[in-house]
């Protein structure tokens, strides 16, 4: 496996799409923190999973890194991480966050990814390859994370379960708390046949409302299957969880780690 420092990436020329994704992050950058906590059983089973798949100090490039809720501690737990962004709002929160300086940064669309060095792991967490609006530019991520994988590295991926919101036949809303003076409204409206899905997430607090759409196109697991072998890239593991327990149809998540195709 690869020493090398991660440094630099750089974009592959594509249909840009990229505007979505960091508008996104533009807009949320500020209370994304409350959105998804930063410490707990989830970051902790999480860093585990990889220890066990390709241990620090292994390099590690993570895709939507947004504020570094899951680069930070896995830099704390020695891995030399490398993460990428579209949103420079999301960077700059993570460079807050990260009080060591250990986790370097890019802004980039990662459906382009071109990059200098090998990783010995690629992280997608917390269904962003899923932002991805079309199957061609998830194609062409899955091709970017081959080119960017070591001799022997492995990337993993944490999606939604595509039946979470496939079984959804009208629009739902749910409501969170953020702080005791705000909420969050997430509206969800899903086209099966597109397998889109749209959700308006709407900030409520402080006499302020805040509006913030995100869209995400879902891939079935026999699909993301061959995705990843037209990219040269094949499924080893599925699982429901960073526990490993096994996939069922209730399951909320997904957790796929691909390799290089052997030839």
């Amino acid at each position: 496996m690869t020493t090398e420092t991660p440094r630099q990436t750089r974009q592959r020329p594509h249909s840009d799409d990229s505007g979505a994704s960091s508008a996104y992050g533009e807009s949320l950058a500020d209370i994304y923190d409350s959105l998804y906590p930063t410490s707990g059983p989830a970051v902790d089973s999480m860093v585990a999973f990889l220890q066990e798949l390709r241990p620090a100090p292994a390099s590690l490039l993570e895709l939507g890194v947004g504020t570094g809720r899951l680069a930070i501690p896995l830099a704390a737990h020695g891995y030399r991480v490398h993460g990428v962004d579209a949103s420079p709002a999301m960077l700059a929160k993570l460079h807050e966050n990260d009080t060591t300086g250990e986790v370097t940064t890019a802004v980039g669309d990662f459906a382009a990814l071109a990059v200098e060095e090998r990783y010995d792991l690629v992280l997608t967490a917390l269904n962003t390859f899923f932002m991805l609006p079309t199957q061609e530019q998830q194609i062409d991520c899955l091709r970017g994370i081959h080119d960017a994988l070591a001799d022997g590295g492995a990337a993993v991926f944490e999606t939604y379960n595509p039946q979470v919101y496939h079984r959804l036949t009208e629009a739902t809303t749910r409501v969170g708390h953020l702080a005791p003076d705000a909420l969050l409204l997430d509206t969800i409206q899903v086209n099966q046949a597109l397998q889109s899905v749209l959700v308006v997430h709407t900030v409520m607090g402080s006499g302020r409302l805040r509006k913030v759409p995100e869209v995400s196109r879902y891939a079935w697991p026999a699909e993301f299957d061959v995705m990843a072998r037209l990219a040269g890239l094949r499924v080893i593991g599925r699982w429901a969880d960073w526990d490993r327990s096994p996939v069922t149809d209730q399951a909320e998540k997904h957790v796929y780690v691909v390799e290089r195709q052997t030839v």
